[in-house]
């Protein structure tokens, strides 16, 4: 009597749950007519003790025969309880198919690494649920045939591409470009180089010559024989400009005056002596001593000074009041002082 509700279950492979549900309802409804035929023998049968039923009797009983008939809507497939639970029967496993393994097509119509071609979709090794693949050699669960050799992936344009072994000048080519190139030393760091741009310490004899170039260099404002970057950046995208001239004898003086070196002005003698007794000779000029007020212009400093507190200055200007030669106070004359009075 439930065959057909099996049978209905089982060849088309729809899932689990519903197939479920509509078997139990459809079992259910059979019941029900079962009793209802039961118990309408029941009443054929004492049709003789019992008095006819009456019209909304009957009514009545037709219309609760029909709603008893109607099936249930189905509850659908709950995915959180089948996530946190799910079947004992069978085990879910995912294959994610390589390139390099055999039978691999792409996700459109192949299957897994086991050479399974699915039905569109996704595939597996299972074999898919239909669409433009190949045809499943193992279990197909159901639509179009149970095998079938495997057929070959389409041409599709920039999908397929023909991998060449590189050979030994390629594959080293890659190899530099990743870690660098092999390349001769060549120093650039000469001792020339390092006596026109060597730091101004004296600490040895050559100190003094650099300490020399030093003050010159900030004298002419004319550093080491290098130049910025940015200078040699701008020559290489703008160069010297372009010059447009309104006649030909501008273009002519233009032309006689580019390149020609013009030589600077010397200085005299004089200045130039001077400035290699100051500069090397280290022939400065003293400063003059104050002969009156020293502790007051002494006084006048420290206040400027704020590294000096003024406990530090108070007792540097005692030190000094006794290294300095007292002063005798200058008495007026005494013409002078009868003149003035």
């Amino acid at each position: 009597m439930y065959k057909w509700h099996v049978h209905s279950a089982i060849g088309r492979g729809r899932p689990v749950a519903n197939d479920i549900s509509r078997v139990a309802d459809g079992i259910a409804a059979s019941l029900r007519q079962f009793s209802i035929s039961l118990s309408r023998s029941a009443e054929d049968g004492n049709a003789n003790n019992r008095p006819a039923p009456s019209r909304s009797q009957r009514s009545t009983e037709a219309f609760n025969e029909a709603r008893s008939l109607a099936p249930k809507p189905s509850r659908g497939i709950d995915a959180r309880s089948l996530a946190a639970k799910p079947p004992q029967s069978f085990t879910i496993h995912r294959v994610d198919p390589h390139t390099s393994s055999p039978g691999y097509q792409g996700r459109g119509g192949s299957g897994g690494s086991r050479g399974f071609p699915g039905r569109g979709g996704r595939g597996g090794a299972l074999g898919g649920r239909g669409g433009r693949g190949g045809r499943g050699r193992g279990r197909v669960s159901r639509g179009r045939g149970r095998g079938g050799a495997v057929k070959k992936p389409r041409d599709r344009a920039g999908q397929d591409i023909l991998t060449v072994p590189l050979n030994d000048e390629e594959k080293a080519y890659l190899y530099n470009s990743e870690c660098g190139f092999r390349a001769p030393y060549n120093p650039t760091t000469t001792s020339e180089s390092l006596d026109r741009q060597g730091a101004a310490v004296i600490a040895s004899p050559k100190g003094v010559n650099e300490t020399l170039m030093y003050k010159m260099q900030v004298a002419t404002r004319v550093g080491p024989a290098f130049e910025h970057a940015g200078k040699h950046l701008h020559n290489m995208t703008a160069g010297n400009g372009v010059a447009m001239f309104e006649n030909p004898e501008q273009k002519a003086i233009a032309k006689k005056w580019k390149g020609s070196k013009s030589q600077i002005g010397s200085l005299p003698e004089q200045d130039k002596t001077k400035i290699l007794n100051t500069w090397v000779g280290g022939q400065y000029q003293a400063p003059v001593a104050q002969k009156a007020g020293v502790l007051g212009q002494v006084e006048t400093f420290l206040r400027r000074n704020a590294t000096y507190l003024p406990e530090d200055a108070r007792k540097l200007e005692a030190k000094l009041s006794t290294l300095l030669p007292t002063a005798a106070p200058v008495r007026p004359q005494a013409g002078k002082a009868k003149t003035a009075a």
